[in-house]
């Protein structure tokens, strides 16, 4: 296909229009230089030939003003070979113009000298004279088209007027082939021009294509060479035969290894099929680890080849694109094992291990190979915890985790699923539940005799422990790995009940009692909203008067279905479910609350003077505990000092540093503080003198014995010595018989609860026993 002028200016922009304009100008002023001397030799032969006429005066002046034209045209000339680039085209092309009609004027003037003499040699010179002019002009101008049509106008249409005027027939004939001659150079100088156009559009469109090509090859180059993933070329035989600099890098190789490498001779023959199916026409893939041949070098790629043709679309070899993906594998590798690996202990996590759970399942379904699931849980550990720092908790779990892998074989499966809580997994047990009860029993024995060893986890003192560990051996082919983890639990959690350190298996009755403790659970989080707590009051009284000086508040739980729950009972399921808190706040409340009101109503025995509250360890260890009680005690409008909180000796153990701050601050509130069931724990003497009790109790538990064991009697005129030297109250709990009561009597003792004057009542009888003042009840 040939494209025409418009064709091709179709391809330029205002650019390389203006480029072009320029190539015009430039050549029309390089064509005025060739015909600077014929005009000055024609223009002195017209002289000689007219001077002796009648235009004597005129033709010397003709030719001075041809002489000047030309110099003029020198100048110009001469100026835009120097300055051509200092001034726009445009410029150039209009002082050109002038030059140009200004000469063609002046030369076509010399048409009125043909008949001013009978020389006809002189005539025809003058006509040959200007048609030779304008033959040359269309060609020389014919760059600039409407410069050459202006010149040839103006060069000939003198002569075109002289002769067709001058009235002889055969000089106007001669007039009008002048017309034609001119017609006929117009026509040669828009071919010219034409041409030269369509020469100049070529000249341009074909250095935008090679600037275009160079550009190209140029990106190509640096692509290729400065791209972030590793090419190399390779011809039909797979032999390389260009490489970039990303592909060295990536290989550790130099450049002279690489070219020239056949590709057939690698070690590693898994890139071969890619490799090997790029050069017969398709597209190859490898994705996966690659040992290099050269250096000792493990890495993942991702290679992806190509056939390369050549023009007739003959394959000549092929590109192979390699990235290196050990980085993205490690880290897939690495969240993998992440989703499936405890991050702390490094061992299964919950998702892992329901997959091998099943996968067991799976088997014992089909072989009937019994399965164990044991459920252990550290005892203790939130204490230890809470006192040491997580940190040294972790530490635990770790070694923890590294003992449990060493007891169990290689088929077994240790899990952990949060917090302190791992799961074992038994394989292989056998077909005889029997025998493999006793298996999995055994296994949780040698757990309880490793645990018995302490852990020396980098303390100055080791660290001892105990778990409870509960077990369920699959039972039947319905069974889920849900059903099993569920059962281990209940299993590990009766563990926990009857003493820790233990090992129970798990039986439906558990289940039923999970199952009663999750209804209890539940009632109890909608049982303040009911009005379904109470709080009962057992009176303290003082010995020595016998009058009731004060009163312990304790919670009560009337279940509309149930009926009474035991308090031990409703406690450890709020301790548990995380209510104790809520809870406790209500009772501090409540009890506060009613101690201010029967001091308002000043019944007769105005002289009761402190209420107790129990608190929790829960409750205790919160962070804002202090300022919720020094703040209920406010709103409530109650004499700090009439407040006694009671704390268990499991209360204080742990984070010995910031209970005695906690305490402190209430006692610097006026809050009175005693430990209850004082005597019961191990280390209660060597916290006697850290921590700023006010009140000591003596746990019934030593009280019920201690007129018939002189054991318990013994303890209990310890414990009075040590209170009376330490300043602190004591209160006899459980105190039930008039022996008791003289007992601790005549040993000192200051207070005392019990059955013997009242059991715990509700608001209306202890207020009636306030009424009636009990003051005989010991004498009873």
């Amino acid at each position: 296909m040939v494209l025409n002028k418009k064709d091709l200016t179709g391809y330029m922009d205002g650019d390389d229009r203006k480029r072009i304009r320029n190539e015009q100008v430039a050549i029309a002023y390089k064509q005025a230089f060739a015909s600077i001397f014929p005009l000055f030799f024609g223009a002195f032969i017209v002289l000689l030939l007219f001077y002796k006429t009648n235009l004597t005066d005129f033709v010397f002046l003709w030719f001075s003003v041809v002489i000047v034209t030309l110099i003029w045209r020198i100048w110009l000339l001469t100026d835009y070979r120097r300055n051509f680039h200092r001034l726009d085209h445009s410029i150039w092309e209009r002082r050109f113009k002038y030059v140009m009609y200004s000469s063609a004027l002046i030369w076509g003037s010399a048409a009125f000298f043909i008949f001013q003499t009978p020389d006809y040699l002189h005539h025809f010179f003058i006509i040959f004279l200007l048609t030779g002019i304008a033959s040359v002009a269309s060609g020389t101008l014919a760059s600039l088209l409407g410069v050459t049509i202006v010149f040839l106008s103006f060069l000939l249409t003198p002569i075109f007027i002289v002769m067709f005027f001058h009235g002889e027939f055969e000089v106007q004939m001669m007039g009008m082939l002048v017309l034609a001659f001119y017609m006929l150079l117009v026509s040669a100088a828009k071919r010219i021009n034409s041409n030269i156009m369509n020469a100049l559009t070529s000249k341009i469109l074909h250095q935008k294509a090679a600037n275009a090509l160079a550009l190209s090859e140029e990106r190509f180059e640096t692509i290729f060479k400065e791209a972030p993933i590793g090419i190399f070329y390779y011809d039909t035989d797979l032999i390389v035969m260009e490489t970039n600099n990303e592909m060295l890098q990536a290989l550790q190789i130099p450049r002279e290894t690489m070219i020239g490498l056949d590709l057939k001779a690698l070690s590693d023959t898994r890139l071969s099929d890619a490799l090997n199916v790029s050069v017969h026409g398709q597209k190859g893939f490898y994705e996966g680890p690659y040992t290099s041949t050269f250096v000792e070098l493990k890495m993942w790629v991702s290679l992806r080849t190509s056939p390369i043709y050549d023009s007739e679309r003959r394959i000549i070899g092929g590109v192979g694109i390699v990235s290196d993906i050990t980085e993205r594998m490690n880290a897939e590798e690495k969240i993998k094992h992440q989703a499936y690996f405890d991050a702390l202990t490094n061992i299964p996590n919950r998702a892992l291990l329901k997959d091998r759970v099943d996968q067991s399942l799976a088997h014992y379904r089909r072989y009937g190979s019994l399965i164990a699931i044991m459920f252990l849980d550290l005892d203790h550990f939130k204490s230890i915890n809470d006192s040491l720092g997580h940190y040294i908790g972790d530490l635990l779990l770790i070694e923890t985790a590294n003992r449990l892998k060493h007891i169990c074989r290689e088929g077994d499966t240790v899990a952990r699923l949060g917090g302190d809580e791992f799961i074992i997994l038994l394989n292989e047990l056998g077909n005889d539940p029997m025998v493999a009860a006793t298996r999995a029993e055994t296994v949780a024995e040698k757990i309880h005799e490793v645990f018995s060893a302490p852990f020396d986890i980098g303390l100055a003192e080791p660290i001892s422990t105990s778990s409870s560990i509960g077990i369920v051996l699959v039972s039947s082919k319905d069974q889920t790995s849900d059903d099993l983890l569920k059962f281990a639990d209940t299993a590990m959690y009766q563990a926990k009940k009857e003493g820790r350190n233990t090992t129970r298996f798990y039986q439906e009755e558990m289940d039923q009692w999970i199952k009663k403790r999750l209804f209890l659970e539940n009632a109890l989080r909608s049982a303040v909203k009911n009005n379904e707590l109470e709080l009962y009051y057992q009176p303290v009284i003082e010995m020595k008067t016998k009058l009731i000086i004060g009163a312990e508040a304790l919670l009560r739980w009337n279940h509309p279905e149930l009926g009474l729950i035991m308090p031990d009972e409703m406690i450890e399921i709020a301790e548990e479910s995380g209510l104790i808190v809520g809870i406790g706040e209500w009772v501090l409340r409540e009890a506060c609350t009613q101690f201010v009101r029967w001091r308002a109503e000043n019944l007769r025995q105005s002289h009761i003077d402190r209420i107790a509250v129990n608190v929790s360890a829960v409750q205790f260890r919160q962070s804002d505990f202090v300022d919720k009680v020094i703040r209920t005690v406010a709103e409530t409008g109650l004499v700090p000092s009439m407040l006694e909180l009671e704390l268990t000796e499991s209360t204080v153990i742990d984070n010995i540093d910031i209970v005695i701050d906690k305490m402190n601050r209430l006692r610097h509130a006026g809050i009175g503080i005693s430990m209850d069931d004082f005597g019961t724990g191990y280390s209660s003497l060597g916290y006697l003198k850290k921590l700023p009790f006010t009140t000591l109790k003596i746990d019934r538990s030593f009280v019920r014995d201690i007129v018939s064991d002189t054991d318990d009697a013994a303890l209990v005129e310890t414990i009075l010595s040590m209170a009376s030297i330490f300043k602190f109250d004591v209160i006899a709990e459980g105190v039930e018989t008039i022996e008791q009561f003289k007992f601790l009597e005549s040993h000192g003792c200051q207070y005392f609860q019990g059955y013997l004057c009242s059991k715990p009542v509700q608001v209306k009888h202890f207020e009636e026993l306030l009424v009636h003042e009990i003051q005989s009840c010991a004498a009873q």
